[in-house]
């Protein structure tokens, strides 16, 4: 597996004050839980003063912040544009799930990408800021897209009338899993990435779920 620990490369080394505090941050963070770090302890890693650290952000919370400004950016990002999903949709549901799940999974397979998804993993338990966006960000928002994705296959007459509020859940409920199982239970494994572990199953579990709802 990649390595996760701190530490900053030649390309780091070229970047301004203020992405080092970010990429230090999110090293630390995604390691030990955000509480357990200090802004010294950043400091210290980025090898300024502690009081520099305030000339680039307020306090800790605002690094977390950024942190989460930056993934949802990159997460809506992901996904194909409304008019290309449109495209792919009338070539065959197979098409579309197959070519979305790979812009996705490689639109979030980056260590930084991996490392947020550890830190979330972690937060969520305790911090009630996290555990917000969590169900909010990373559970009704895509429940509530996926619902409409199939409602729209539904009137294409690419799937069977089901309720697409519950395709959304058979659908999406098993990425939530593919998370758990690398982000948590094997985040220490030897995996290269996320796509590794992911792709094929995601591809698999759409060609099962297609195979009982499209329309033949």
């Amino acid at each position: 597996m990649k390595n996760k620990a701190t530490g900053s490369d030649s390309k780091t080394e070229k970047k301004s004050t203020k992405e080092k505090i970010f990429d230090i941050s999110l090293d630390l963070f995604s390691q030990k839980g955000f509480d357990a770090v200090s802004v010294r302890e950043i400091a210290r890693e980025v090898g300024i003063r502690e009081s520099s650290i305030y000339n680039h952000y307020k306090n800790k919370e605002a690094i977390l912040d950024a942190i989460i400004d930056y993934f949802m950016s990159e997460l809506q990002q992901s996904g194909p544009p409304e008019e290309d999903g449109d495209l792919l949709m009338d070539q065959g549901p197979e098409v579309f799930f197959e070519v979305g799940a790979r812009m996705y999974i490689e639109r979030i397979n980056t260590p930084e990408m991996e490392k947020i998804w550890r830190l979330v993993s972690i937060e969520m338990y305790h911090n009630e800021k996290i555990r917000n966006f969590y169900k909010k960000e990373l559970l009704e928002q895509p429940i509530n897209i996926w619902e409409d994705t199939f409602a729209k296959m539904i009137e294409k007459g690419l799937v069977k009338p089901f309720n697409p509020r519950t395709l959304a859940y058979e659908y999406f409920s098993f990425a939530i899993y593919l998370f758990f199982e690398y982000f948590v239970l094997k985040y220490d494994e030897d995996y290269d990435s996320f796509m590794d572990l992911a792709l094929e199953k995601m591809n698999n579990h759409a060609e099962f779920l297609l195979e009982s709802i499209k329309v033949k």
